[in-house]
């Protein structure tokens, strides 16, 4: 990507309408270019509506770095933030995290937002969080609020559940723990 284009696709990431911050995203995961990290943690951190934060957290899946990964932990972590936000960060960080991050699903599991507790759910299970069973049992059983365009949080629990246990059959570890 060109400095032009990733001026551009940053310009597009921070506008004022949804498709385009989100196709922004879409095409940084097109061209996962690292120096688009800098634009993408100000946007996080500092971008004007919800949709735009929520739109980094999304692209960021991508660009994992030890400086994103901290950001996506304190945006999940950060409750005056809009839930959207955070759910797009707990998604992210089920794709590449730190130990740390295991904590940070953890103690936002039980959120009083659906779509945070869904997505730290999905966290967990991709996480194979062991320490989580206890909670997702739970959840499984009462949780049944949907989330749009998915399931209940208590399917969620129940997939999550499942992941767990298939990957302590199999002995595997987080596979996507970063070292850091």
């Amino acid at each position: 990507m060109t400095t032009e284009e990733r001026k551009r696709v940053l310009a597009r990431l921070n506008g004022r309408k949804q498709v385009d911050a989100f196709e922004a995203a879409k095409a940084i995961w097109n061209d996962s270019d690292k120096r688009l990290e800098r634009g993408l943690l100000l946007t996080l951190s500092n971008g004007q509506r919800p949709l735009n934060r929520a739109a980094a957290a999304y692209a960021m899946q991508l660009i994992m770095t030890p400086s994103t990964i901290r950001a996506l932990e304190r945006s999940v972590s950060d409750q005056s933030e809009h839930p959207k936000v955070r759910g797009y960060a707990a998604e992210a960080l089920a794709h590449a995290h730190r130990k740390q991050s295991h904590d940070v699903m953890l103690k936002n599991v039980n959120d009083r937002s659906k779509i945070v507790r869904f997505w730290c759910l999905f966290a967990l299970g991709q996480m194979a969080e062991g320490r989580a069973i206890p909670v997702l049992k739970q959840l499984a059983a009462t949780d049944h609020r949907f989330v749009r365009g998915f399931h209940s949080v208590a399917q969620e629990a129940l997939d999550s559940l499942r992941d767990i246990q298939t990957a302590h059959r199999r002995r595997r570890k987080c596979i996507f723990c970063i070292p850091m």
